[in-house]
């Protein structure tokens, strides 16, 4: 069963406007923090959010409720409180330290209470990656409400609030707290709703490389969030559609997806900031150090193939699966025959579970509850899938670790040395005559003397 654009667009609509959301509001906190030099500011006060939402958890309340979100909001004002009040230590502890000895404390009274919970290490895990994909349409309005009217509060003390980051930048301990108090009290506002939500990890995402991407292309500050909301909201997409694609964790994904786009964002202002000259020199700089990491990756794959063929090979699996030569080339006709059955038992389980997650989640979307018929087939499914999964994959590992036994003198030594030729063509001149200079190895040849001599 296929899921069709509407119900794919039904899906991810409301975590992608979710993701739109959190980027708009956390950017312009994230531009502050990054002049402020207090980078790490985001995961200190989400851990006192997730400390309040912990304690509230223990305490018999669901941390989106009411109350929990009361315990959280409260944890918030007190962490915004001690991040104040740490400025007037700045002659006494660094800023990045005082930050960091909060975390830690955060972080180990949260694990103090996760121990006296129930189910404490599954709302850990919770707080760390979140569920935006559970987001609902609904969900949304308070999001819009509440980052609307921070949004307004910001814009109408735009000028004290960069005085005061000003300040902080400028390493002045006096003036100003009340405003500092404020923007981290409006922060922790924030935090207290989006970690909920999308997890601390995504969160600390959402608040640094946007602001990061903004800041690479411009120091205007209007500018910068501009630019920041638009690299946002394409990794957001980008995570989003391979977290859906590939099955992956949504807020893993995310993050991964919000690391490339810096990556990108990063190149891009290397080219755009020079000159014709110097941008065709630094091409040819990228292309050199793309092919030579790539090149030195595949050679050290092929040696670990030769040396551990029973090994895991990823890069060997890609290769094969690009060009088609699996090791089922390797085994004999018995092996091959026993092999393909186990593979055609995996793809087509793979394909039930495939079509039991697409009714899930399409059920999910349309906020309609399965059937119990449903749900005792996907439940027996799972169970029954568990079972005969672990046999043929076990059957498949097997005949492929003895199939690369006996590939890895056929596949190895010739794309190792096809890999070295390709290192010895793409290395600068320059490089390749000081590495295989006599002197050179002469120097280490009596070095290795002197030291075995001294011995």
């Amino acid at each position: 069963m296929t899921i069709s654009p509407y119900d794919l667009l039904a899906l991810l609509a409301p975590p992608f406007a979710a993701s739109v959301l959190f980027v708009a509001i956390h950017a312009n906190f994230g531009l502050h923090v990054l002049r402020r030099g207090v980078i790490f500011v985001d995961l200190a006060l989400a851990q006192m959010s997730a400390l309040g939402a912990t304690i509230a958890f223990a305490a018999g309340h669901v941390p989106t409720s009411t109350s929990g979100l009361v315990y959280t909001f409260l944890f918030s004002a007190i962490g915004a409180a001690l991040l104040t009040a740490g400025r007037g230590l700045l002659k006494v502890v660094h800023t990045e330290a005082y930050i960091g000895i909060l975390y830690v404390v955060a972080t180990a009274a949260t694990i103090l209470v996760v121990d006296r919970s129930p189910q404490g290490a599954e709302h850990v895990k919770q707080i760390l990656v979140g569920s935006i994909l559970t987001v609902s349409i609904d969900e949304l309005p308070k999001f819009g409400i509440l980052y609307g009217a921070i949004g307004v509060f910001h814009w109408l003390v735009r000028g004290p609030l960069r005085m005061a980051t000003e300040a902080a930048a400028a390493g002045q301990a006096r003036g100003a707290l009340i405003w500092d108090f404020l923007f981290y009290l409006s922060f922790g506002a924030v935090v207290t709703s989006s970690v909920a939500t999308a997890g601390v990890l995504l969160v600390f995402c959402f608040l640094i490389i946007p602001a990061i991407v903004g800041s690479l292309f411009t120091r205007r500050f209007t500018g910068a969030l501009l630019i920041g909301w638009l690299g946002g909201a394409a990794a957001s997409v980008v995570g989003l559609a391979a977290s859906f694609e590939l099955d992956l964790p949504a807020g893993a994904a995310m993050v991964l997806a919000f690391a490339w786009t810096l990556a990108v964002a990063i190149v891009l202002r290397a080219f755009i900031s020079v000159s014709g000259d110097e941008r065709k020199k630094r091409f040819r700089v990228l292309i050199q150090g793309v092919s030579v990491t790539t090149l030195t990756t595949v050679s050290a794959a092929m040696i670990w193939l030769m040396v551990m063929p029973a090994a895991d090979q990823p890069l060997l699996d890609v290769l094969e699966g690009a060009s088609g030569i699996g090791p089922e080339t390797f085994m004999t006709p018995s092996e091959r025959a026993i092999y393909e059955e186990a593979a055609k038992g995996i793809r087509l389980r793979q394909s039930q579970a495939t079509e039991l997650m697409t009714l899930e989640r399409q059920s999910r979307s349309q906020s309609e509850p399965l059937s119990d018929d449903e749900v005792r087939r996907m439940g027996a499914f799972q169970q029954a899938f568990n079972e005969m999964a672990r046999g043929e994959d076990f059957v498949a590992t097997s005949l492929s670790a003895r199939a690369r036994e006996r590939e890895r003198w056929y596949i190895g030594p010739a794309v190792l040395m096809a890999a070295i030729l390709g290192l010895m063509a793409v290395v600068p001149s320059k490089v390749r005559a000081r590495f295989f200079s006599r002197s050179r190895w002469r120097r280490a040849a009596d070095m290795l003397r002197h030291r075995s001599s001294q011995r």
